[in-house]
């Protein structure tokens, strides 16, 4: 999980970082309710910072809120991982299409997020987060906020199959780094043909490791 350290977060933060952690391990075909007082307990905080927190990771995608019930983590099908990475496809492939200045300037920044990746494969939430922050990089250069945001949300779900895949998958988080590494060599060499195949190859990789096909 990832490390939390209550001296210089508030009890909300706390909460937040302990439950997306949390989340992001739980099976991806499984629903879990959520108990606000077990929560509690288990955060070392209140229920008012637990359902700050729940708020938030539902306005991220992570939780749904269900009247009378609480709050839940719903499944994630084949299907839907499937959806996810073609929209993902998508949009990475589009913000490289210009391969400009500000792509560029990103490559050193893109590089530091492998580098913390390759420290951090003993911990798989970390390790994804950073996946997160690579790609969310990458698009963001790509110059248009509106799909920069929908992006953010898919990578949010993401999190949670991303997890399983280098916890279940021997030498995928090697594989991950490898991969990454390619994009950002193909990158340096402003080739949008050579950058769209890493990505495709990355992609697919990442289905076959979450679904098998």
């Amino acid at each position: 999980m990832i490390r939390i350290t209550p001296s210089t977060q508030s009890a909300p933060e706390i909460a937040y970082e302990w439950l997306k952690s949390y989340i992001a391990e739980l099976p991806r075909d499984e629903e879990s309710f959520l108990n606000e007082a077990v929560l509690a307990k288990s955060t070392g905080t209140s229920r008012t910072p637990v359902r700050e927190a729940l708020l938030r990771l539902e306005a991220e995608g992570f939780v749904k809120r269900v009247p009378h019930k609480g709050a839940y983590v719903p499944p994630i099908s084949d299907p839907e991982v499937r959806a996810i990475l073609q929209a993902r496809s998508v949009v990475e492939k589009w913000a490289v299409l210009g391969l400009g200045d500000v792509l560029e300037g990103q490559l050193d920044a893109l590089q530091r997020l492998i580098d913390q990746q390759r420290d951090a494969q003993d911990e798989p939430a970390r390790f994804i987060e950073l996946d997160t922050e690579f790609h969310t990089l990458m698009v963001r250069a790509g110059g248009n906020p509106i799909l920069a945001d929908f992006y953010s949300s898919l990578r949010q779900r993401q999190l949670r199959i991303g997890v399983l895949a280098v916890t279940q998958g021997t030498g995928r988080a090697e594989q991950v780094l490898r991969e990454h590494q390619m994009i950002v060599d193909a990158l340096r060499t402003r080739s949008v043909e050579s950058t769209h195949e890493a990505i495709d190859a990355h992609l697919d990789s990442t289905r076959l490791a979450i679904i098998g096909y």
